[in-house]
This record gives C-alpha cells, sequence and structure tokens, in this order.
C-alpha cells in the first residue's frame, strides 16, 4: 500500500493522526481503529507518518488530511516510483514520461495523477476529432509594439510562479493520464504578417485560431500559446492567447491577468506564495470520491 493509499484509507475512515513525542496517536472508532489490517500499515509507515505531521499536517476526520510532499530533489538525476507518493508508475512508465520531456529529469518538477474533472476535459480533448471545446481564447490590443514586447515577459513571469502554467499532461504508456510539472516552459509565440486587404486583423487572428477548428497539443507545456499581428489600419498590435481548460478555468484566468498586471506595474513583490496546485490534486483524489 502507497502513503497516498494509506492516506485515502484514514481519510475515508474518519481517524485522525497526532504525535506525542515520538509515538504516533491515533483516533478513530475502535473496531476501524483496530483493524489488523490498518494496524500493520500504520506500524509499517510510522516513521514516515511521523515526520509528515511534524511538517504541520495531519490526518484528521470530515475530510482533513496532508498532502504527501513532492520528493523530486531539484538537481534530482533520476526518478524513482518512491518519488511519486501521488501516483503509482514503474520505473520503465516513469522512463517513458522522462524521455517525453524536453530537458529530460532534470526539467521534471513533479508527477502526478488528474484530477476527476481535469480527466473529463481530457477524455473530450482527446475524443474531438476537429477543434476543441476547452480551449479559452482571449484578445488584447496594445497601441505599441514595446507595450507588447513588456506584456510576453510579465506573462512568462507569471508561468514561471505556478506550477500548473508549466504542467503538460501525459497518457500514453502509462496506466492512467499524469500531469507533469516541468521546472521551466517556455511560452510559445508566434508572430504573423496579416494582409489588411483580407479583412480586420483581429478578426483574422480569431478566425484562423478559432477553437471549433484549432486544437493545441496539451503534451507539451505550457498549454498556453500566444500569437500577434500589427494591426497597420488602426494603428496598432493584436495579440491572440489561447489556454487550455485542462489546466485554466475562467477564474483563474482572472487571476492570471490580475498578476500580469502587477508586473508590468512593478508590484510583482506584492504577490502571494503560490500554492502548489498538487495539493488541489491530492484533495480531489484523496479527499472526496471519484464519482
Amino acid at each position: 500500500m502507497t502513503m497516498s493509499q494509506l492516506l485515502r484509507q484514514l481519510n475515508e475512515n474518519n481517524i485522525t493522526l497526532s504525535i506525542k513525542g515520538e509515538q504516533l496517536i491515533v483516533r478513530g472508532k475502535n473496531k476501524t481503529v483496530t483493524d489488523p489490517s490498518l494496524l500493520a500499515q500504520l506500524r509499517e509507515n510510522k516513521q514516515a507518518l511521523i515526520e509528515l505531521i511534524k511538517g504541520g499536517g495531519y490526518v484528521g476526520p470530515g475530510g482533513t488530511f496532508e498532502v504527501p510532499p513532492n520528493l523530486i530533489p531539484p538537481a534530482c538525476s533520476a526518478i524513482t516510483p518512491d518519488m511519486l507518493p501521488l501516483v503509482q508508475l514503474t520505473p520503465e512508465e516513469i522512463a517513458g514520461i522522462v524521455s517525453a520531456v524536453p530537458g529530460g529529469v532534470a526539467n521534471i518538477q513533479d508527477i502526478y495523477p488528474l484530477a476527476p474533472l481535469q480527466e473529463g476535459i481530457l477524455f473530450h480533448h482527446i475524443m474531438s476529432t476537429q477543434g476543441d471545446p476547452y480551449l479559452l481564447p482571449g484578445q488584447f490590443a496594445f497601441d505599441s509594439r514595446a507595450r507588447l514586447d513588456a506584456f510576453l515577459p510579465a506573462l512568462q513571469a507569471v508561468i514561471d510562479r505556478h506550477d500548473i502554467l508549466r504542467t503538460a499532461v501525459l497518457w500514453e504508456g502509462v496506466p492512467e493520464a499524469v500531469q507533469v510539472v516541468l521546472r521551466q516552459a517556455s511560452l510559445v509565440v508566434e508572430e504573423l504578417v496579416l494582409d489588411p486587404a483580407a479583412g480586420d486583423i483581429a478578426e483574422q487572428l480569431r478566425e484562423r485560431f478559432d477553437p471549433r477548428h484549432y486544437r493545441i497539443d496539451v503534451r507539451q507545456a505550457p498549454l498556453v500559446r500566444v500569437f500577434f499581428a500589427h494591426d497597420a489600419p488602426n494603428s496598432r498590435w493584436v495579440m491572440l492567447y489561447l489556454f487550455h481548460h485542462v489546466v485554466m478555468d475562467h477564474t483563474a484566468l482572472e487571476l492570471l491577468q490580475q498578476e500580469i498586471m502587477a508586473y508590468l506595474l512593478g508590484q510583482a513583490a506584492l504577490l502571494p506564495t503560490p500554492l502548489p496546485y498538487r495539493n488541489f490534486v491530492a484533495q480531489a483524489r484523496l479527499g472526496i470520491s471519484r464519482e
């Protein structure tokens, strides 16, 4: 039984863990707490659970639990199954993931499964034969190239801040789809030269990258694409961006735009520390039923 499976079992049975000195204190219904198989797992994982609680968390009733930590060190040269507490993968499956990531193992920050809602989105993405119903488009206009050139590094800085924006989704060669957090994921930006005689530049961009017929590869992080063109008749630069809903919703998009503005205004130091997305995945996978 993995640590994540043990945490799930404790949570489902409303069992609270705490420590007193070096002793692991278990509280819950007597019948459940005295279950021999559970007691065996608690004894086997006692030290790991104590260290986990010392880090500031505990497994408690009503859905309170500690998220298993990310065990991949910054200078990791090889990822092993025991470094991935939220997902079960063989060494061969991990090797396949590493080979699919630009920069290999040195560029992998974390690997964990999809939340149930993400699984549904991925299903529809894979099943769609034309376009993608989960691409979120947005458009900006800049009165100068300098303003556009300032916006793009600010967007990259926000991507660097949030692990979900540096995440790729892989499903080939693994028992269940996983999301792989890259340490570095460079924004994909493409400049187009469009003819004003063919129509409004902004409208041309929207039509060319309309999600009804355009797709992005969710296996390549970041799941953001940026396209821009000079709109000479209107003396401006028009930019279209696409985010995939598997890593971003409308609320998150609003927050992202606020953070970009903070960078542009020189207020990035005031931004709060971002929460690891793995915490939300663990909550969805361990804290509530899949249904």
